[in-house]
């Protein structure tokens, strides 16, 4: 469930028209390591990286300067993870880590905690986030009651669940799922594909499938309950960014991409990309106030509901998107990109 095969950035800013006109350019940034994933702290960006065999987090400050917060591993899989994913509320950071290994090669997950200043892996029961009944992590996500984990873990009826774990006294506690709308039974069962902030709570989005029938699907956290909504039209939902009070989500109806609106989750009409099934997508950013997707569709383009334009600059598969300040960011070809 890492990130992307094909990347649709939006990039909107003051140099980059909201309809028509220039098409945006970005420069590079050198952070001579591999970049894997970006959130934002306030008005810093994150850049979880990965130099050869060990995780790092690059800080960028809005003037541009870059500086390493000191990562301390407690584990031996924690001192060789990938990102899989970072979020923070402003003031703590909360990354989700993990590398395969073990007899069966199964990814071994680690958990972080601290700020910009410091990162601390907290060592985990083996069982918290593995053994018997173990799926995936998604990544983690910020709420107004703290950070989440989403993820799957064995469903009691069929298949897997939807997955949430919550944090206090520095341990992860995976939550019931049953009796909600997270748990998948016979007749239906949920995949969970990414995860954004939304406003209190959290939108997960992925698909399902019910008699055979497969549908693009979203469930959000309100602070206090799970609800579901089926998108329509839509065989896959794979990224989502809400603001404004707007969630945009976008994935694939019938190989190509679709996007929706929410929270009335409306379809919206979009220049025609090709999304196969085993792509990916980064989530929409906005820019000067237009939802924008960065895709790589015979070079990266900058995808809107009304239009596709290159994207000057930045080359191969993107796989994250971020605004950070004024400033949007994204990651292709394994490199950092910064709109100028």
């Amino acid at each position: 469930m890492r990130r992307l095969t094909l990347a649709v950035l939006l990039v909107l800013t003051g140099c980059a028209p909201t309809g028509g006109g220039d098409s945006p350019t970005f420069a590079a940034v050198d952070l001579s390591a591999t970049p894997e994933t970006l959130a934002t702290h306030g008005n810093q960006l994150l850049v979880g990286t990965r130099p050869v065999d060990h995780p790092e987090l690059v800080v960028r400050g809005e003037n541009g300067a870059l500086a390493n917060s000191k990562l301390i591993p407690t584990t031996p899989y924690g001192k060789e993870a990938h990102w899989y994913g970072i979020t923070s509320d402003g003031t703590t950071i909360t990354g989700v880590g993990g590398e395969r290994g073990g007899a069966h090669g199964n990814v071994r997950w680690s958990a972080w905690t601290g700020d910009t200043r410091q990162i601390t892996e907290k060592t985990q029961a083996f069982s918290t986030f593995g053994g018997y009944g173990a799926g995936e992590l998604i990544g983690p996500v910020r709420t107004k009651q703290g950070p989440l984990i989403i993820g799957t873990w064995q469903s009691d009826k069929a298949g897997l669940d939807i997955a949430v774990w919550t944090y206090a006294a520095e341990t992860w506690t995976r939550q019931p799922s049953a009796g909600t709308v997270l748990e998948s039974s016979q007749e239906l069962l949920r995949f969970p594909l990414a995860v954004t902030p939304n406003g209190d709570g959290a939108l997960v989005v992925g698909w399902q499938i019910a008699k055979g029938a497969v549908s693009a699907a979203v469930w959000q956290f309100d602070g206090t309950t799970w609800t579901t909504a089926t998108l329509p039209d839509g065989d896959a939902a794979l990224a989502a960014r809400c603001w404004d009070g707007t969630c945009h989500v976008v994935g694939r109806s019938k190989g190509k991409l679709a996007w929706w609106s929410g929270p009335e989750w409306k379809k919206l009409t979009t220049p025609e990309v090709p999304v196969g099934d085993d792509a990916k997508l980064a989530a929409p950013v906005p820019v000067n106030g237009v939802p924008t997707l960065f895709v790589d569709h015979d070079g990266v383009k900058a995808v809107s509901e009304k239009e596709e334009r290159p994207a000057n600059g930045p080359k191969g598969e993107v796989t994250a998107a971020e605004k950070a300040g004024d400033q949007v960011f994204l990651i292709a070809g394994g490199r950092l990109w910064q709109v100028t």
